[in-house]
């Protein structure tokens, strides 16, 4: 679109414009893969028409955000990225988040860096299967393994973007924790120790005390953020139904359901909440402590299973010590 103090197009004006497009872009794609600055991306067009260059600009650093540039690049220069990220969505007048949610990895791939041996094992069981949900997990085993060398990198991207985008009070948030954990005390009920060595070792099923139900799915009580942070990975478009055989597409993942993802940059724990009805929070978002995440539900194909449903699934992992919390550790967290 021409600007509205442009004479008049001649009859080249079109290809004229069209072959300046494909110049710019070229050369936008040329600074990056020669390791240029971000700020030498220089925007196209009249008088400071900044719209399609801050554009390029966003495709080339969203492209240095990848993980095979992840891979190439050093901590320093990816966490820079993800700063001119932002800075080039604002320059652009676009919401930084949804150019987050865009450039950041999928959530599988986010599931993948947090994946532990033993999920990987579980991932191979379902590769057999000629569904949509073998299909997941055959390339979810292969994605955990290209991932969990990245995270600590990515944790720098995390880190970088939640500085850009929080305000002074959220950002003085970070690493605490404020009531409710994770729902109002009335609304759900935490297993005693006694039944842990009966559940998952890494993670806290927390039971709803009532529920909605329509059909086969379950409306729960509003779950909220146990600590600030960023969302690195949501999902709301989970389909399926009871069991492997019956899941269809979306969610964090088939057994997952709709979710989300949070990472803590102060305390570097990254909370995760599966299976809920429905998600409050979009990738990029910048969440305070006690903020809702979403109603808890039954999405996923084991939670939806008769008997199986009514709570949340909640597991953290301490980037720090390089290792989930236990549900033991989680249970007392949850007491304090």
């Amino acid at each position: 679109m021409h600007p509205k103090d442009s004479p008049a197009p001649g009859p080249d004006s079109g290809r004229s414009y069209t072959l300046l497009f494909k110049a710019g872009a070229a050369a936008a794609i040329l600074i990056l893969l020669l390791g240029g600055g971000w700020a030498s991306i220089a925007p196209i067009g009249r008088s400071g028409g900044g719209r399609i260059g801050a554009e390029l600009e966003i495709d080339a650093i969203s492209r240095a955000l990848a993980p095979a540039a992840v891979a190439s690049r050093g901590p320093a220069e990816t966490a820079a990225a993800a700063s001119a990220l932002v800075r080039a969505a604002r320059k652009a007048g676009i919401d930084p988040r949804e150019v987050l949610s865009a450039a950041l990895p999928e959530p599988r791939r986010i599931l993948g860096m947090l994946a532990l041996d033993r999920d990987i094992e579980d991932f191979r069981e379902y590769s057999d299967r000629e569904d949509a949900a073998g299909s997941y997990y055959r390339e979810e085993a292969r994605l955990s393994l290209e991932m969990r060398p990245l995270r600590g990198r990515y944790e720098g991207v995390f880190a970088a973007a939640y500085a850009a985008l929080a305000s002074p009070a959220t950002a003085g948030q970070a690493g605490a924790r404020k009531r409710p954990y994770i729902a109002a005390p009335d609304d759900v009920w935490l297993p005693p120790k006694s039944e842990l060595p009966l559940s998952h070792p890494y993670a806290l099923d927390v039971f709803f005390m009532h529920v909605e139900k329509s059909g086969e799915a379950e409306k729960g009580p509003v779950i909220r953020a146990l600590y600030p942070g960023i969302v690195v990975a949501a999902a709301y478009d989970w389909t399926g139904g009871q069991g492997a055989a019956k899941y269809r597409n979306g969610g964090l993942s088939p057994a997952s359901g709709n979710g989300v993802v949070i990472y803590d940059p102060s305390a570097r724990l990254y909370c995760s909440y599966f299976h809920l009805n429905s998600v409050a929070l979009r990738t990029g978002a910048i969440v305070a402590a006690g903020e809702a995440v979403g109603r808890g539900g039954n999405s996923g194909m084991n939670a939806r299973t008769a008997e199986h449903g009514e709570h949340v699934h909640l597991e953290i992992f301490d980037a720090a010590r390089d290792v989930p919390l236990s549900a033991y550790e989680i249970l007392e967290l949850l007491k304090k």
